[in-house]
């Protein structure tokens, strides 16, 4: 069953739907996706790719920062909020209802040259299915030098589950709903 992917209340019942999908009551604060761009060249970045957007907190800030020209891909999963997302940044953004697990095939049929930014909204206990191939498309991506950003609410219990990557705190965001800490890969 779809569901508005609007506002708080949406949230809040996609995360009693699924737990494990959405990894907070909440959606992340607007102080929180400020931080999630600390340290990069917004204006530089042309190809971008944001998992599991949810409600479009860091899409907003994607599409209020980077350079008009630029190419993003939103992937997700539910479609109570691919529709909100569509509705609201669907004139500039490529937003397809699919599983990160198909990032590498989702590249592929978009031929880019190269890609800038990886943006992940995922929590870090998907199942195998889906994270062993979106790690390891992630992977291939950073070591040809892009950048992947996330956060995490619990560090000790998210770092086993990214040991392939050299990771670097990037700041820790108090002004949050779970707190949270926000993580970098180049």
């Amino acid at each position: 069953m779809a569901f508005n992917g609007n506002g708080r209340l949406g949230f809040l019942l996609n995360f009693l739907r699924h737990p494990l999908r959405n990894a907070s009551v909440v959606p992340s604060s607007k102080v929180a996706s400020r931080n999630m761009f600390n340290g990069l060249d917004v204006e530089g970045i042309r190809y971008v790719i944001e998992l599991g957007p949810g409600t479009g907190v860091f899409t907003q800030e994607l599409y209020d920062r980077l350079h008009p020209d630029a190419q993003v891909l939103v992937v997700e999963l539910d479609e109570g909020y691919v529709a909100s997302l569509k509705d609201r940044f669907g004139d500039r953004f490529d937003i397809v209802q699919s599983s990160a697990c198909r990032l590498e095939s989702l590249l592929n049929e978009r031929n880019w040259p190269h890609v800038d930014l990886v943006l992940s909204g995922l929590p870090f206990v998907l199942p195998g299915a889906v994270k062993e191939p979106m790690l390891s498309a992630i992977k291939g991506l950073t070591d040809r030098g892009t950048v992947f950003r996330f956060f995490t609410y619990m560090p000790p219990l998210m770092k086993p589950h990214y040991r392939m990557f050299q990771l670097r705190r990037v700041c820790f965001v108090l002004r949050n709903f779970p707190p949270m800490y926000i993580y970098s890969v180049n």
